[in-house]
């Protein structure tokens, strides 16, 4: 008969414990402050002689302060198990770097069309209101509408008529 996940969390419990070489009391300690809750040693040791059931929060703390993913300690075969989760990392890991090579084409992208961009604008003359930067058809549209210098806007012949 196979192992109750209950019954593989104390066995395995005790042994990465011990595989560290912390005591009962420094796994308590670790656990509460992960749980921000006072967790005893004797809870432990409870758990650990499978007198005292582990609650989901604890068992996930458990892991957590021995630096063990939480599988290990509840699955009757850990190696499959990490295969498994491995497999998993594997093809996240793929999902990712997919992405990321995306995201490095299209830094790839705005970084040229900003290139481009500030060589136009080099290109261009610095003084862009200059009137010979602008077509000639358009400069002297523009001379009719607005008024010479020194003379007030709606004074002279310059002024636009109509409204």
């Amino acid at each position: 008969m196979n192992p109750l996940p209950g019954d593989l969390f104390a066995r395995r419990l005790r042994q990465e414990r011990e595989r560290l070489g912390i005591s009962q009391a420094e796994l308590a300690r670790r656990m509460a402050a992960l749980l921000g809750t006072n967790v005893d040693s004797t809870a432990i040791t409870r758990i650990e002689q499978q007198t005292r059931a582990v609650r989901l929060d604890e068992a996930v703390a458990a892991a957590r302060a021995l630096d063990v993913p939480l599988i290990l300690l509840i699955s009757e075969d850990p190696a499959a198990e990490c295969v498994a989760q491995l497999q998993q990392y594997r093809a996240e890991l793929v999902l990712a770097r997919c992405e990321w090579e995306k995201n490095g084409l299209e830094i790839q992208r705005l970084t040229r069309a900003v290139e481009v961009l500030t060589s136009d604008m080099e290109a261009l003359p610095s003084d862009d209101s200059s009137p010979a930067s602008l077509d000639p058809g358009l400069r002297e549209a523009i001379d009719a509408r607005v008024p010479a210098e020194g003379k007030p806007f709606g004074d002279g012949p310059a002024t636009h008529q109509g409204t």
